[in-house]
């Protein structure tokens, strides 16, 4: 009877190793809750989260894709190296082939098929050549982001998921953004100071969620 008992728990053990490395796949796969409204499956504090990594369990934005940094800088010594950052805060990978990013003026869309791996970003090189890849993408006939205006992230090149607005109220897509409560109308994030970049913490849908600091693309 103990010899049986010892195999039934050496069967146990290994069951249990077994469907540990078959949990850690499922759970990879999970996708991001893709509600606005409250916190439902105790899921971290966006608030409690520090920049520059909006909060990997929970995002304001319909999707786990996010605008998350934006170099200006039409003047100062980051001129002609201008760039847009999304990032993936999910633990699976995001398929966005298709999707627009677009100040209302450019846009540039994602190759069908294209993927955004988890936890990671691509860098949109505005008006600069280069090879594209899956953290790189180049955008020479983007033209130059101003002092004013905004950024936009349509799904499947239609449906507005991000928003971010700099310099002045008012500029393209305020209006639909403010609509689906992405945006405020009349806010606006201050444009920051030569060589710096504006940064998104995952906090809220308007301007108290971007942060000045030194540009970081891709990290």
């Amino acid at each position: 009877m103990r010899y049986f008992t010892m195999l039934s728990l050496l069967a146990v053990a290994l069951l249990s190793s077994a469907c540990g490395g078959y949990a850690n796949s499922v759970e990879s796969d999970i996708q991001m809750p893709s509600s606005n409204g409250p916190n439902p499956q105790n899921l971290p504090n966006p608030n409690a989260v520090p920049k520059p990594t909006p909060p990997g369990g929970y995002t304001v934005s319909p999707t786990p894709v996010v605008i998350q940094e934006i170099l200006v800088d039409p003047l100062g010594p980051n001129a002609g190296a201008q760039f847009v950052e999304l990032f993936n805060s999910s633990n699976s990978p995001v398929d966005i082939g298709g999707w627009m990013v677009t100040d209302g003026h450019n846009s540039h869309t994602f190759a069908y098929g294209f993927q955004l791996a988890a936890g990671e970003c691509v860098v949109l090189h505005i008006g600069a050549a280069g090879v594209d890849s899956n953290t790189d993408q180049f955008v020479p006939s983007f033209g130059e982001l101003q002092a004013q205006g905004s950024m936009v992230l349509l799904r499947n090149s239609t449906e507005l998921v991000d928003f971010v607005e700099w310099g002045a109220a008012n500029q393209n897509y305020e209006g639909t953004a403010d609509q689906l409560a992405e945006w405020t109308a009349g806010d606006f994030v201050a444009l920051p100071a030569e060589g710096l970049s504006f940064n998104y913490d995952g906090t809220a849908n308007n301007s108290t969620a971007w942060l000045v600091a030194n540009s970081t693309p891709g990290q």
